[in-house]
């Protein structure tokens, strides 16, 4: 089970380089910036605009619930609206990847954040398994982790798994 799941997370970095390697740092990184962006300014301006979308949509007095339904569409309306303002930036800004002797830099650089990136997935979703057996799936985990294995070496040496035991002096 554990060498299926390896091979499942090395072709995840494999696609993540090789998609990295195609857009480009520049449009990888202006893609993974907006999203950031896009959800930060969706949290803050989803309470401004929960008012009047409750206004406009529910016809009942206001409690909890329909508070909490105006947010969840302020919030989705305001990331449609911010993600398509930025894939216009986003556009405007990639004429710049067809300059001469920018394209190559630019395709070696997105492949090493294309890794970046799925390293970075990869270690959650190790950290994750780290945690089975706290939650009472620990068959499970030694099914995944075999002792020597590669795995048992991704798992246990994962900096947010060290993080957690550092923070709470639980060790995992």
């Amino acid at each position: 089970m554990g060498e299926i799941i390896l091979i499942i997370l090395l072709l995840y970095l494999l696609i993540q380089v090789v998609s990295g390697y195609r857009k480009g740092f520049l449009h990888a990184a202006l893609t993974l910036a907006a999203w950031i962006l896009t959800f930060a300014i969706a949290y803050y301006a989803a309470d401004y605009f929960k008012a009047p979308v409750a206004q406009y949509i529910m016809r009942q007095p206001q409690n909890f619930l329909t508070d909490q339904i105006a947010y969840v569409i302020a919030f989705i309306l305001v990331t449609i609206v911010v993600r398509i303002i930025f894939s216009f930036v986003i556009r405007f800004i990639n004429k710049i990847n067809n300059l001469p002797g920018i394209g190559f830099i630019n395709k070696i650089a997105g492949g090493v954040l294309g890794f970046a990136k799925g390293s970075l997935v990869i270690m959650f979703v190790c950290f994750f398994i780290s945690l089975m057996p706290v939650i009472g799936l620990s068959s499970q985990y030694s099914q995944v982790v075999r002792p020597g294995g590669i795995m048992e070496m991704l798992v246990e040496s994962n900096p947010f798994t060290q993080m957690l035991e550092n923070s709470t002096g639980v060790n995992l």
